[in-house]
């Protein structure tokens, strides 16, 4: 009896592992389909790409910087109840005088939000302009810097009522530096109580602000922008040297700028913002499209023991496991942090998975296509 049912295992196995094989060929045959022929047509689909997502990226809708790079206030509500963004921007709008004021609501099967962002208030900011010309004054015209300290806390006082109790000098000034920061204050206070009051929350609803100085912005943009672009010519320099072949060298940069280019499209589709979150994110994704191309351009250029099609669906299949694994774990981190509202989590993982599906167009419709003409090439002439 246990040697009829091990032959029966034995048999089943035998017959089920035939079938994995068949599929297997049949698979490896559709493959070796995809670069037979005028494989070269393929490189319009990424070139075609590149003009339409650079229009997106620069002309319409265009990248938004976010707060971190050019200044302004985010906040961040959390609640059990939803609230219309459409509605809040109108009470908001009637209410104070913002500045690209922006809302957008969100909603997951735990929570609901709302992000408020606004670039300023106009009357703090010309309060806070007056407390810039008193502090700059205090020693050259200690009069007019007076006055702008007085001005400056005749601003604040829309938000928060206080005197200057007589004080003159840099007492008066340091008066007015602290009335301007409890106006601040109770700006954030009275939209809490415009969320709380129309959208009927209770008292202990999640409400965080952030707040960035226009000129720290700008420095986090330079600083940002400075080692972007010293990472980008260090791998253009990597690549040159390992490869010292100009053809292969351009097809794997061009690889790893077209992904960010992806990215930055659809980011300028689904509304997010070019932030400190976003710009490691893209980074990110020139390594990982460098290293899927270097993976696909030494197998074709350095190797010579199968024919270059065939390495080329040798190296096919391996990066396309590497892509498709990441992209399941990028997926899984997406869907958390939307379950949960992780913001920044749900940004960096957003913009990794635009480049990844960028990656799989510009890797096997163009990088693939270049250099197996390329090899080809060298071989008829060798």
């Amino acid at each position: 009896m246990f040697y009829l049912s091990f032959k029966a295992f034995f048999m089943n196995s035998f017959l089920f592992f035939s079938q994995v094989k068949s599929v297997t060929l049949i698979f490896r045959c559709d493959l070796m389909e995809l670069y037979s022929g005028n494989y070269k047509l393929y490189l319009i689909v990424p070139l075609i790409l590149t003009i339409v997502f650079l229009f997106i990226v620069l002309v319409y809708p265009g990248v938004q910087p976010g707060i971190d790079l050019k200044g302004g206030t985010q906040i961040i509500i959390r609640s059990d109840t939803p609230a219309d963004a459409v509605e809040l921007k109108e009470l908001l709008e009637q209410k104070f005088d913002f500045t690209e004021l922006s809302i957008n609501s969100i909603s997951s099967p735990t929570t609901h939000g709302i992000n408020i962002q606004f670039s300023g208030e106009t009357t703090l900011d010309k309060a806070k302009a007056e407390l810039d010309l008193a502090k700059s004054l205090l020693e050259s015209d200690p009069v007019q810097a007076e006055q702008h300290a007085l001005n400056s806390i005749s601003l604040s006082s829309k938000f928060f009522k206080a005197s200057d109790e007589g004080l003159k000098g840099k007492e008066l000034i340091e008066k007015a530096d602290e009335i301007y920061s409890k106006a601040k204050d109770a700006l954030h206070q009275e939209i809490k109580s415009v969320v709380a009051v129309n959208f009927g929350l209770s008292s202990d609803f999640f409400f965080s602000t952030k707040e960035v100085p226009p000129v720290l912005g700008q420095t986090f943009w330079d600083n940002a922008l400075f080692v972007s672009i010293v990472a980008l010519f260090g791998i253009i320099i990597v690549i040159f040297f390992f490869f010292r072949e100009f053809i292969p060298s351009v097809a794997v940069i061009y690889a790893g700028i077209f992904d960010v280019l992806t990215a930055l499209a659809l980011m300028s589709l689904t509304g997010i913002a070019l932030g400190l979150n976003s710009i490691p994110a893209l980074l990110l994704l020139i390594g990982y499209s460098v290293d899927t191309d270097i993976l696909l351009t030494t197998r074709l250029l350095k190797r010579k023991d199968k024919t270059p099609r065939k390495r080329v669906i040798d190296s096919m299949k391996t990066g396309l496991t590497m892509t498709f694994t990441t992209i399941t774990a990028v997926l899984v981190m997406l869907v958390l942090s939307y379950f949960y509202q992780i913001d920044v989590m749900f940004n960096i993982s957003a913009v990794i998975l635009f480049g990844l599906f960028g990656d799989l167009i510009v890797t096997w419709m163009m990088n693939a296509p270049i250099l197996l003409w390329y090899v080809e090439r060298k071989a008829k002439k060798a």
